[in-house]
């Protein structure tokens, strides 16, 4: 592959693994995630290198322990050497049988020390690792041999009563040089294995040093980990406590600004529907006032002319008979429409006896079965709330007289604290709301006229399941609303 497609080749490879690496913090949940996570890798590369550090100090003691029983085993050596040497002189001197002993059991000894250390050698100790050092001790076996040799055949002579030819010898140069030669080649063994030993322990404690300082410095990184950790919690800890109280903050304003528009909106249904109720009130006053006095008038005139003409021309008079019929249907029905556009009889009487009235003129038009229960008359409703619930119980009733075909009406008016509870029922036809019949116009229009000022309404229908209607009306609108 060309240089410059394998450097594109690690460029990329490089770009996918940070671009993995930085998913993963997202992944993990951001900075502190990222730290903690980083605190265990640390963590567990400090257990491995630490782990590595403490079996290569075993190793190192292991080595050390090996050369200090090659020095032990040298030193008995040459100790059994002695004291072979030293039995054989006193047998000589002494001629006493257990001197023999003496100088077997130090001669066995010697090469029970020599195969320590050639046991040690073989099993490729570090102190020994050299071809120099197991050729020292193959001559110093040889020389062990040799010395062996050299007292055992003066003590041969001396038992066969060749007592000048023994102690010819024991007196010979040879004897000396390979007791010389062996303690030469011993001393050098002893001087290895000695700076053996110190080079271990150097190198032991420069172990000991680099493991307690990478053990220091990890403990000294994962405290400064945790108090990174323990600090970004801090600060997210108080983001997040600034960020709630700034949310209460808003919510507070936000909830204020509601109940600002809230209490407008109140205010701005109450004063459409006054003012609704006043263009009302002023248009029935106008229509039975001059549309009154028109039609009295027309009747007035048309019975005068009937008078006049009644004995000239009786098929006039039959005409104008009819037409009278016809005017006085006219002002029944402006008669009607007056009371519907502002019942006058609340301005007159007040509210419970309108409400009385319309009640019993809609159950005698209807012959209808009713259960009315209405609180007390003496209890004080506001205007609006007086207009409002008139104005329900008028639309809910005209509904079902005109719908509902129903024979048992029921309505009950509860004042309950600061509401005026209104429950309509009836076991009509039932109607369905989903339909553009006339009837689901009025019902939203209740449902407007009562949601408009805060109150609540339910409405439950179904065709063939009759009629009901639960109305929740606030009375103190005017303690509610502050503007």
């Amino acid at each position: 592959m060309p240089k410059h497609e394998l450097d594109t080749v690690n460029t990329t490879i490089k770009e996918k693994i940070l671009a993995w690496g930085d998913r993963v913090v997202k992944r993990l949940g951001g900075r502190v995630i990222a730290i903690l996570f980083a605190s265990m890798i640390l963590a567990l590369l400090s257990v491995v290198f630490t782990d590595a550090w403490l079996l290569a100090l075993g190793q190192q003691s292991e080595q050390i322990g090996q050369v200090q029983r090659n020095i032990v085993s040298l030193e008995q050596l040459r100790s059994s050497l002695l004291r072979a040497e030293s039995a054989q002189r006193g047998y000589i001197l002494s001629k006493r049988d257990g001197l023999i002993r003496d100088f077997d059991q130090a001669m066995e000894e010697a090469r029970r020390h020599l195969k320590n250390i050639e046991g040690l050698v073989t099993s490729k100790n570090a102190a020994m690792p050299g071809k120099q050092e197991q050729n020292w001790l193959i001559t110093l076996n040889s020389s062990l041999e040799a010395k062996n040799a050299e007292m055992r055949l003066a003590i041969s002579l001396l038992q066969s009563g060749k007592d000048e030819e023994a102690l010819h010898v024991v007196k010979l140069d040879q004897g000396v040089f390979e007791m010389a030669k062996f303690m030469q080649y011993t001393q050098m063994l002893l001087e290895q294995q000695a700076q053996a030993q110190a080079n271990l322990i150097r190198k032991r404690d420069h172990t000991i040093g680099v493991t307690r300082i990478a053990v220091i410095g990890s403990a000294l990184i994962l405290l400064l980990l945790v108090i990174m950790v323990i600090r970004q919690l801090i600060h997210e800890m108080t983001n997040r406590d600034q960020l709630r109280q700034q949310l209460i903050r808003d919510c507070e304003v936000y909830e204020e600004r509601i109940r600002s528009s809230s209490h407008l909106m109140k205010t701005l249904a109450l004063d459409y529907q006054s003012d609704v109720e006043r263009a009302r009130q002023k248009l029935a006053r106008e229509l039975h006032d001059e549309l009154g006095s028109i039609l009295t008038a027309t009747k007035m005139d048309i019975s005068w002319t009937m008078r006049k003409v009644k004995d000239f021309d009786p098929e006039i008079v039959e005409k104008l008979d009819k037409t009278m019929r016809y005017l006085n249907q006219g002002i029944q029905f402006k008669r009607q429409v007056v009371q519907n556009l502002h019942p006058s009889i609340i301005t007159t009487f007040g509210f419970w006896p309108a409400l009385k009235s319309l009640i019993d003129d809609m159950a005698e038009r209807n012959q209808w079965q009713m259960d009315v229960i209405l609180p007390d008359e003496t209890l004080d409703l506001p205007e609006t709330i007086n207009l409002i619930a008139y104005r329900v119980v008028q639309e809910t009733l005209n509904n079902a007289s005109k719908y509902a075909q129903a024979s048992k009406v029921l309505v009950h008016m509860i004042d309950a604290l600061d509401y005026l509870k209104l429950e309509i029922e009836d076991n009509g036809v039932g109607a369905s709301l989903n339909s553009n019949h006339s009837t689901t116009h009025g019902l939203s229009g209740i449902r407007n006229r009562i949601m408009a000022i805060g109150g609540r309404v339910e409405i439950t229908t179904a065709p063939g399941q009759g009629f009901h209607l639960l109305a929740i009306i606030p009375i103190k609108l005017e303690a509610d609303i502050k503007i």
